[in-house]
């Protein structure tokens, strides 16, 4: 009886300490608000310049929220159409990306059918005017806010066409537009097809299930080469839906884990498999991540696909949009996933700082070790580490900035207005005299740009002459040194060059489609893929179990 009595009383004294802390944590947010909205009245009443409440609560909330992860987001109502997108990929608009070069709205490209493509814009020219503003001065953000509405709401622009300079009025209206998921499919080689996903909204799954039935109406499919790479990720649903046609069901894909029961869950295949039998190699990056590696995490884990690539991202948490007052949303970090073997490839841990402030990266040595279906082993190492590690393709300082300062695109932009059409995207191929005239365009433009070697031999001659060196002749020699390297530099980067050339001329004719499509020629990483589903036993080998690392 008496240590009945006692877990009464402990039991009791729990509930209220757990109520006492339920009510000092409602008090600390009722009292940190009351704080705010002092704050905000005083600076509205006694500050010496009028103040814009909207614009000091958007400027807290972000600063709020950078505190926690960079995945926690507010969205006001003004970007409703970014939320929309974010997870259908349908949003109000005119169908085109823009950028900035100097204060001059460029256009980067247009979807077919849509607006702004039907009125005639086209890659390269110059939006000068919306609605009547010009958009000189004006933010990216901006630009993007004036661009984008209901679909059905009357937009007015201004451009200068590129191939002429004249300046066209257009009146339109803005579309609902819709942008796939697969921007390209095809078959690599016989019996081998490959997929691009470059996201993970809601038309995912269905895309990829047309893709792969539209390649086995051409001829059997017995391999895929299935490509994330540079994929962020998207909606985790999807991804469980994904993994619903090529593994039995049943299986455990992705569990979370969260502060709530809501957020706790697991997510098994559920369907018998459309494609049991294909052979599956998943390409990925550095810059795959979440959802994508929800993907291929799975694929390794149950074995049912070889990865090939790079170690990917390492975002392991899951994001839920909530509706908050005044048709505001709020992108909210809810819960952590782990993969079939049991890891969680969170990277940084966002609840701990280092001294700067910055998410604190768990070291290698303190990743633990699981098992996949067969028995191979692998680590949550921050990241999906892929079964067959391929070096980063790494881009030199002159393609980096050709591709930066626009050269590659200008040039594309010209040889457009030169020529009308490409008859055949396959035949295609850039000369050596189209190379050359491209280098000769760049010459005449106000490209420059400066190595590494040449910064810090600059930042060294600076010191030098603080420090009363005399270094003329010296500086001479070794800066004609550095221009003969820079020249050179043309010559060494020739093919990596004529590639980005190829797939921004080729997109002014065929879109992304044909960009990624005429990638693939030069694409190292695809062509190691089809050598490894050609080769049945080695591709089985990386399956079976084993005590390598992973």
């Amino acid at each position: 009886m008496r240590i009945f009595s006692a877990l009464i009383i402990l039991l009791l004294i729990t509930k209220v300490n757990v109520t006492i802390a339920q009510q000092s944590h409602d008090f600390e947010i009722s009292k940190n608000l009351d704080i705010y909205t002092s704050l905000i009245q005083q600076l509205d009443l006694h500050y010496v310049d009028e103040i814009e409440p909207g614009m000091l609560s958007k400027a807290a909330i972000d600063a709020m929220l950078k505190q926690i992860d960079p995945y926690t987001v507010y969205y006001p109502e003004s970007k409703i159409e970014d939320v929309r997108f974010m997870q259908t990929g349908k949003y109000g608009g005119v169908g085109t990306s823009v950028h900035r070069k100097d204060d001059i709205v460029v256009v980067s490209r247009t979807y077919p059918d849509f607006p702004f493509h039907n009125a005639g814009i086209r890659a390269g020219d110059y939006i000068l005017e919306i609605d009547g503003e010009k958009l000189s001065g004006k933010s990216m953000e901006d630009i993007s806010d004036k661009m984008r509405g209901a679909s059905g709401t009357d937009i007015e622009v201004v451009y200068q066409r590129a191939k002429d300079n004249k300046k066209i009025l257009v009146k339109m209206k803005r579309e609902e537009v819709q942008i796939n998921d697969v921007p390209y499919f095809g078959m690599l080689e016989d019996s081998i097809g490959y997929i691009k996903l470059s996201s993970f909204r809601k038309t995912a799954t269905s895309e990829i299930k047309a893709a792969v039935d539209s390649m086995n109406r051409i001829g059997k499919l017995n391999s895929l080469v299935l490509d994330l790479r540079n994929n962020g990720g998207g909606l985790l649903i999807e991804a469980v839906k994904i993994m619903d046609l090529f593994v039995e069901p049943n299986e455990l894909i992705v569990s979370t884990k969260g502060k709530t029961k809501a957020e706790t869950n697991t997510y098994k295949t559920g369907m018998p498999s459309l494609y049991p039998d294909i052979d599956i190699v998943v390409l990925m990056n550095k810059n795959s991540a979440s959802a994508s590696e929800i993907v291929a995490g799975s694929f390794q884990d149950l074995d049912r696909g070889v990865i090939m690539g790079q170690k990917s991202y390492g975002k392991g948490l899951v994001q839920k949009v909530f509706s908050l007052s005044y048709r505001s949303q709020a992108k909210i970090t809810v819960a952590k996933y782990y993969i079939p073997s049991g890891r969680c490839i969170q990277s940084l841990d966002y609840q701990h700082k280092d001294a700067k402030g910055d998410a604190i990266k768990t070291p290698d040595s303190l990743m633990a070790v699981f098992k996949t279906k067969n028995g191979r082993l692998v680590k949550d190492a921050g990241g999906i580490i892929p079964d067959i590690a391929m070096q980063e393709k790494e881009y030199d300082e002159l393609l980096i900035a050709l591709v930066k300062q626009y050269m590659i695109f200008d040039f594309a932009t010209q040889y457009v207005i030169s020529n009308d059409s490409i008859s055949n995207m396959d035949e295609f191929v850039l000369t050596d005299d189209i190379y050359n005239s491209f280098i000769e365009f760049v010459k005449k433009d106000s490209f420059s740009y400066s190595t590494r070697i040449e910064k810090e031999f600059d930042s060294f001659v600076k010191q030098a002459k603080k420090d009363g060196y005399e270094l003329s002749s010296d500086i001479e020699l070794i800066n004609t040194k550095i221009d003969k390297q820079k020249a050179a530099a043309y010559d060494n980067s020739k093919e990596e060059i004529k590639s980005l050339l190829t797939q921004e001329i080729i997109s002014r004719y065929f879109y992304e489609s044909g960009r990624v499509k005429i990638a693939l020629r030069n694409d190292v990483e695809v062509k190691e893929a089809i050598l490894l589903l050609q080769h049945n036993r080695k591709y089985s080998d990386i399956l079976e179990p084993i005590t390598k690392l992973k």
